[in-house]
């Protein structure tokens, strides 16, 4: 419900907007509180600086804090809020390397203890490859270029 909530990340190549509730980020992550705490302060000066030439009237309506977030696709990122908000979610074999990336660089040790049980589970289904051509997608991610590194030595 994009009505309710009061920031919006503009994901991926496409800026396709994903909608979150700031207090509850916040209060999940460190990480997630910097974050929107760096861009509050940020749109804040600009609106200062824009302020001198508005009314009162016009400055009263709060205004939706918005951050861009490019190296993300948007169903996982999608997902990953869903479990900031919720925490609760649904791995599957799509969206586990995004989910995996998020969760360490926001600081979600739960999630990223069930991404790598589920990875490690479908390793040894056999499916190492598969996984691997996915952890090229987020190549430029630490946590990929890990599991990179680990899935082509046995995968070979």
């Amino acid at each position: 419900m994009p009505d309710m909530c009061d920031v919006t990340f503009l994901v991926g190549k496409e800026k396709t907007p994903v909608h979150g509730v700031k207090v509850i980020m916040a209060t999940r992550s460190r990480y997630l509180y910097q974050l929107l705490l760096q861009h509050q302060k940020k749109s804040s000066l600009e609106q200062a600086k824009t302020k001198k030439s508005k009314t009162i009237k016009d400055s009263v309506s709060p205004r939706k804090l918005i951050i861009n977030v490019p190296d993300y696709q948007t169903r996982d990122f999608e997902t990953f809020l869903k479990f900031v908000h919720s925490g609760k979610a649904n791995l599957d074999f799509n969206n586990v390397i995004g989910l995996l990336c998020a969760s360490v660089e926001f600081g979600f040790t739960d999630l990223r203890t069930a991404c790598m049980q589920f990875i490690q589970r479908y390793q040894s289904q056999g499916h190492g490859q598969a996984l691997l051509d996915l952890a090229w997608t987020y190549q430029h991610k630490r946590p990929a270029q890990k599991l990179i590194c680990q899935l082509s030595s046995v995968t070979r």
